[in-house]
């Protein structure tokens, strides 16, 4: 299986589902795209062939995508894991106070920011 997690949307990904699903020399091979952002735009336009042609799936990820009850059963487990140390995460904590500064600093890759009320 193939996963495509698309932050874009918009024009990028109305060029590249065609294209890639065309390209694939086995497309038979699960190919999930995951719609997460619609930076580049909120809508797409996609030959029904090209949806037809190959083991494709499109699917929403989101706050309406999974259920509240759903979120809450999968979140002990969740910070188990983290706890546990089986899934890193690396995160810049700024106090909520600096959130001016923090919105506009520059990311890095790989890094989150959290903010809290109070410092950690």
């Amino acid at each position: 299986m193939d996963l495509v997690l698309d932050y874009l949307w918009g024009e990028p990904a109305a060029s590249v589902i065609p294209a890639l699903l065309w390209a694939r020399s086995d497309r038979g091979r699960e190919l999930n795209w995951i719609q997460i952002g619609a930076v580049a735009g909120p809508t797409i336009e996609v030959p029904s062939v090209a949806l037809r042609s190959a083991n494709f799936r499109l699917q929403g990820s989101g706050q309406g995508a999974v259920s509240a009850r759903a979120y809450l059963e999968e979140l002990p487990e969740l910070v188990d894991e983290i706890d546990q140390g089986r899934i890193a995460v690396s995160a810049r904590i700024v106090p909520l106070a600096e959130v001016e500064s923090a919105w506009t600093a520059p990311e890095r890759p790989g890094v989150r920011t959290v903010l809290v009320t109070e410092e950690v």
